[in-house]
């Protein structure tokens, strides 16, 4: 057990050697906070894939039946030339069999791969102030987000179904509908459902800033190098207001990056030896 507690520091003292700050306009936004877990997959689901077929790339059932296959028989040839390849048409229908569970991202993320494939044919001249090469390079940063996220996201419910596994007649908050989900969490008693903080951070942060434009990125290693990005379509005055915003946020940023790591340090080189029973 220990040993157990001593890894999960170190995991989180090795997160901390890298500082992400992104600055991010969201349009129509809510004071919502974050959902429990299930629910707030169901809703990166929805969202995914309402992106993705306002674009014409669906999720059908056909291509649910590839994502399944994919993970059932990973290797096979055929399945993955057909994923590979997949393409869309006028006729595509979107299925009523979306979950919250790795069938569904894996499916999302072949959509999104698919619908690069197809923005790939379009002209793409880096630093072009023209409002449509914009919009497709747009496109392009959303669909790999997409495909980035769904990828992990596949990873992470497919551990959550193995740390939460229910029995043959019930239902599973991590592979349901919407409907069936909001049942089994606020049934009562409410079942107790902890996620390990690190995959619970991985589902906040891809909740937390959605599709929504990245304005401002700031990405600091703890070895000094610090890399900016900033989005090619923001005009001077935003720019300049947005810079500033920007700046004062990474600064919040290190401070609190000071202390947790400062925190991570003593519980593995001070407080840890006492937790853990060592001897000096």
């Amino acid at each position: 057990m220990a040993e157990d507690w001593e890894e999960r520091i170190r995991g989180i003292a090795g997160a901390l050697l890298t500082l992400e700050v992104n600055t991010v306009e969201k349009p129509n936004m809510s004071a919502s906070k974050m959902p429990d877990a299930p629910l707030a997959l169901h809703e990166l689901v929805a969202l995914y894939s309402g992106e993705l077929s306002a674009r014409g790339f669906i999720i059908t059932d056909d291509l649910l039946k590839a994502a399944s296959a994919r993970l059932a028989h990973p290797d096979d040839p055929a399945t993955m030339l057909a994923l590979e390849t997949w393409s869309f048409t006028p006729k595509d229908k979107s299925s009523d069999g979306l979950t919250n569970g790795p069938q569904t991202f894996e499916a999302l993320q072949w959509a999104a791969a698919a619908g690069q494939r197809q923005l790939d044919i379009m002209p793409s001249q880096p630093g072009s102030t023209d409002p449509v090469l914009l919009a497709v390079a747009s496109d392009r940063a959303l669909l790999q987000r997409i495909r980035s996220n769904c990828r992990q996201l596949r990873q992470v419910t497919l551990l959550l179904k193995q740390q939460f596994p229910v029995s043959a007649d019930a239902v599973s908050a991590f592979d349901s509908t919407v409907e069936q989900t909001t049942e089994v969490i606020f049934s009562h008693p409410r079942p107790a459902v902890v996620i390990d903080s690190d995959v619970l951070m991985l589902i906040r942060k891809a909740w937390d800033i959605g599709l929504e434009t990245v304005l401002y990125q700031t990405v600091m290693q703890v070895d000094g190098d610090v890399l900016l990005r900033v989005s090619p379509g923001l005009d001077p005055a935003r720019r300049a207001f947005f810079g500033e915003l920007h700046r004062s946020t990474v600064e919040t940023g290190i401070r609190q990056w000071h202390s947790l790591f400062e925190l991570a340090a003593a519980l593995i080189s001070g407080v840890g030896k006492a937790l853990f029973q060592r001897s000096p």
